[in-house]
C-alpha cells in the first residue's frame, strides 16, 4: 500500500522565495507545470499577502525570467512564470527518481514549503527525508498515513472522525443548533464531557492539518525542539 506524507522543508532558497518576502504572508500553489527550452514553466496561485509588493518583486527575483498575470481578481491570483533553471532552483526531479516519489501538492512560502508526496511504502519516505536533507535542507514530517486512509490527512482517529460526523448530520454546528451534546453524547454512549473533548479535539485536527499547517512562522520558527521534532518523525515512520 503507497503510502502518503506532508511534510515541511526549510533551509535551501525556494523559487519565488524573494518575491514572497517582499509580501508578508503571500504563499503560493503550483497548479502545472511544464518543462521548456528557455526554462520550467509553472502556473501557480497566490493568495494571503499583498500583490503589489509581491508583483513588484517578481521582476528582481533570481529564480525568475518573466511572468504574467493570467488571472486577477477577488484575493487569489493565477500566474504564469518562466522559471531560471539555474543554480538558485534545487531539481526535485532525482529526488523523485531515488525513491518513486510522486508529488501532489506544493505550497511555497518566503522560507519553507509544504510538501505533500506519495510514496511506495516507508522505506521510501525514510530515504526521500534522508536525500532532502542531503541536498542541504530542513525537514520536518507533519504527517505520513496509508493511500487509503480517509482520515489520516487530517490526523484524525476513527473515534473523531465518527463524532464529528454524527455532529454535522444532526446539526450540531449549525445556527440554531438542532441536537444538543447530550443527546449526541446518548448515541456514543459516553458522557457529555467526553464527546466535547472528542469533539474539540477532532475540529482542532483538523484546523491544525489545514490553517495550521501553512503558518509555520507562528509554531515552527525559532525554538524547535530538535530532539521532539525527530522522536515525532521517528514515530510517524514506525507506525
Amino acid at each position: 500500500m503507497s503510502l502518503i506524507a506532508e511534510l515541511r522543508i526549510s533551509g535551501e532558497s525556494f523559487a519565488l522565495g524573494e518575491a514572497l518576502a517582499a509580501a508578508p504572508g503571500m504563499r503560493v500553489e503550483t497548479e502545472y507545470s511544464v518543462p521548456a527550452p528557455a526554462g520550467p514553466i509553472v502556473f501557480v496561485w497566490a493568495w494571503g499577502g499583498e500583490f503589489e509588493p509581491f508583483e513588484a518583486s517578481l521582476p528582481e527575483d533570481p529564480t525568475v525570467q518573466e511572468f504574467d498575470l493570467i488571472e486577477g481578481g477577488g484575493d487569489r491570483r493565477l500566474y504564469e512564470i518562466v522559471l531560471d533553471d539555474g543554480p538558485a532552483l534545487i531539481d526535485p526531479a532525482p529526488l523523485h527518481r531515488q525513491t518513486s516519489a510522486s508529488q501532489l501538492r506544493m505550497v511555497t512560502l518566503a522560507n519553507c514549503a509544504i510538501i505533500t508526496e506519495r510514496l511506495p511504502d516507508r522505506d521510501s519516505l525514510s530515504e526521500y527525508i534522508r536525500l532532502c536533507r542531503e541536498h542541504g535542507y530542513e525537514v520536518e514530517l507533519l504527517r505520513a498515513y496509508p493511500a487509503d486512509d480517509q482520515h489520516g490527512r487530517y490526523d484524525l482517529s476513527e473515534k473523531q472522525a465518527a463524532a464529528l460526523r454524527a455532529a454535522l448530520d444532526a446539526g450540531y454546528f449549525e445556527t440554531p443548533r438542532k441536537t444538543d451534546l447530550g443527546t449526541l453524547a446518548a448515541a456514543f454512549d459516553i458522557s457529555e464531557q467526553a464527546l466535547s473533548e472528542r469533539l474539540r479535539r477532532g475540529v482542532a485536527a483538523v484546523l491544525e492539518s489545514t490553517v495550521g499547517e501553512l503558518e509555520g512562522n507562528a509554531r515552527h520558527g525559532a525554538g524547535i525542539d530538535a530532539e521532539a521534532v525527530d522522536q515525532s518523525e521517528s514515530d510517524l515512520l514506525s507506525n
